[in-house]
């Protein structure tokens, strides 16, 4: 009974312990160097799949308005989805120039880990705080549906066009073949733990 009464008064009062946000920053950052974009993607996946039964199912909208709330609700981390996997393939360690330093290609694996880490770690922030407001999140449209693309979600469709780009032209800039480019793509989409 005092086990219960303890677990009861921590769940009442964790968001109001320092311990238990480093806890959780630290086991976000862990998780996000673990395992591969693709399995963020599936996260993405699985958060846009609610916002179709949300939208749809729940608060009965037309196709036009789940499509679009979906889009709000997921467009931030389709951004970093995008953006992350173009640092993984600019900065694969396969396709940098040998000629350059030790220290150069150093320099070059911490910018890249800190591109798609970085990413990693919002989407997942982002999911858990969709899933631990779950109630709350399923009863409330997005505040600006029915409204004009704000200039953040401008940005946003702007920078998933870049990086689209950037990853279509990606072989002819760097100089290198399509497979080897697919090959990077194709290691970073599919869901795994990271080797």
């Amino acid at each position: 009974m005092l086990i219960l009464t303890g677990f009861r008064s921590f769940a009442f009062r964790h968001d109001d312990l320092p311990a238990f946000h480093a806890g959780y920053l630290i086991l976000v950052l862990i998780a996000a160097s673990m395992f591969s974009l693709g399995a963020f993607a599936m996260l993405i996946l699985a958060h846009m799949t609610l916002d179709y039964i949300k939208y749809r199912e729940h608060l009965g909208y037309n196709l036009r308005l789940t499509a679009e709330g979906m889009i709000r609700e997921s467009l931030m981390d389709i951004t970093l989805l995008m953006i992350g996997l173009v640092f993984s393939v600019y900065l694969n360690h396969s396709i940098a120039i040998t000629e350059i330093s030790g220290v150069m290609k150093a320099e070059m694996t911490i910018i890249r880990m800190f591109g798609t880490l970085i990413p990693k770690i919002k989407i997942m922030h982002n999911f858990l705080k969709v899933i631990s407001h779950i109630r709350h999140y399923m009863n409330h449209a997005h505040p600006h549906l029915r409204n004009h693309w704000s200039p953040v979600d401008r940005v946003c469709f702007w920078s998933i066009g870049m990086c689209a780009v950037l990853l279509i032209f990606s072989a002819k800039i760097l100089n290198v073949e399509y497979t080897r480019v697919w090959e990077i793509l194709r290691e970073e989409i599919v869901p795994r733990l990271m080797s």
